[in-house]
């Protein structure tokens, strides 16, 4: 079922959370990433890739609104591109980072009340993925670091996984989130492991102190109370 910004959601095969959005429309004379961490995603395929033509290809392709409805899932994104009159199925895969390394990542984040603030306004902060940098952690990818798959079976990126990758770049830029998704984690998962490692992190609540005087001022004040009266 889709939801009113083209996006809809489910398991996928392997029981983890899939997010699959409807093709975006053309984007004839706009950039593809205005985001810092949409820009870095750009980079890692733009530095990798061996034929600057097949790049200039997917943007092509990408600005025409080509590219079908996108895939995201933990280590792969997937999309249907048609080229002329044939259509291609492409993927890029990226290695989704371990259990261990999200602990590493839950562990970092809890300690800045700011980086869970961001992640929540659908930012990714610099601060934000050096500190994850610094606890072993790289959630942006780099040269290499994204793997093309097509069924034009292309040895390297070609036209079509280089369109679906600038496709990524407009959705990286409306939500983190989905960049997240491909690292391994989706949303709700991450924001309930954040919830619960913080309050671990804050330790129980302390109790207020009961009101009351000592007990040698008790019986000091019991001397000067009046008796009591007779039966």
């Amino acid at each position: 079922m889709w939801d009113e910004t083209g996006e809809s959601g489910g398991q996928g095969a392997d029981g983890s959370e899939e997010r699959t959005f409807a093709a975006l429309p053309p984007a004839h004379g706009r950039g593809f990433a205005t985001s810092w961490w949409g820009q870095s995603w750009l980079r890692a395929l733009e530095e990798t890739a061996l034929d600057l033509g097949q790049l200039k290809a997917g943007r092509r392709l990408a600005r025409a609104g080509a590219v079908g409805a996108v895939s995201v899932r933990p280590g792969r994104i997937t999309a249907v591109v048609q080229d002329r009159a044939s259509a291609y199925r492409a993927d890029v895969v990226w290695e989704p980072l371990s259990a261990e390394d999200w602990d590493r990542f839950v562990d970092m984040a809890v300690e800045r009340a700011a980086h869970i603030a961001a992640l929540l306004d659908r930012e990714m902060p610099p601060h934000l993925v050096e500190d994850a940098a610094q606890a072993g952690v790289d959630l942006l990818p780099g040269i290499g670091d994204l793997e093309p798959s097509c069924t034009c079976e292309a040895w390297d990126h070609c036209g079509h996984t280089a369109a679906l990758s600038y496709q990524m770049a407009r959705l990286l830029d409306q939500d983190p989130f989905v960049l997240l998704l491909m690292r391994g984690r989706p949303e709700r998962a991450l924001l309930d492991s954040l919830q619960i490692r913080g309050a671990r992190h804050s330790g129980p609540a302390r109790a207020a102190p009961a009101e009351g005087v000592p007990a040698g001022e008790a019986y000091a004040l019991g001397a000067l109370l009046p008796p009591l009266p007779t039966p």
